[in-house]
């Protein structure tokens, strides 16, 4: 599958919603689309099956997606399936969602803690990664208990890793080339 072909039919929609005004609506459709696409490997296949008819393609996405999803929205569908491109269904919400983002200079950011962490300790480490990269951070939670304590924030290509164990690792390695850490 060519990424590209994603990225040209997240664009032209892009621009259509803009010129609509449906920004916001085809914007919420395709996060509904791209979650249910993610958790349901056989609507994938069907999309991607050679084996099914466009029209039963086309049925199935409707009985799924035409009561909560716009006109605009079942449009494009339609419009992917007639070209025989369904398999970019899930490529195009992903890749529409990420132009929205950095259109809105929106960075999405997946934070690991050792422990669940307080709303008030939620926001004021939204807040530092904001100041480090500059853009507003929308985050996504999850506690992985071998972390010890701190957390890892991945957000796009980068990592920050404040943890426990990394912390240990590094400490580790300074006594394994038996050099003496510098303890902050």
């Amino acid at each position: 599958m060519n990424p590209r072909v994603a990225v040209r039919y997240a664009h032209a929609l892009m621009g259509l919603a803009e010129e609509m005004k449906l920004l916001d609506k085809i914007a919420e459709d395709f996060r509904d689309i791209e979650q249910t696409l993610r958790g349901s490997r056989e609507l994938r296949l069907v999309l991607t099956s050679p084996i099914i008819a466009p029209d039963q393609k086309r049925n199935i996405l409707s009985e799924v997606f035409a009561k909560r999803s716009s006109d605009l929205t079942m449009k494009f569908i339609a419009l992917l399936i007639e070209k025989g491109r369904s398999e970019y269904l899930f490529a195009t919400a992903e890749e529409f969602l990420a132009m929205l983002d950095a259109k809105r200079n929106i960075l999405r950011a997946k934070i690991q803690s050792a422990s669940p962490l307080t709303e008030k300790e939620r926001m004021e480490l939204e807040a530092k990664l904001e100041r480090m990269t500059g853009k507003r951070i929308h985050a996504e939670f999850t506690i992985d208990p071998s972390l010890r304590g701190g957390f890892v924030a991945r957000m796009g290509d980068a990592m920050v890793d404040a943890s426990l164990r990394h912390q240990l690792e590094l400490l580790r390695e300074q006594f394994l080339e038996g050099g003496t850490p510098i303890l902050n």
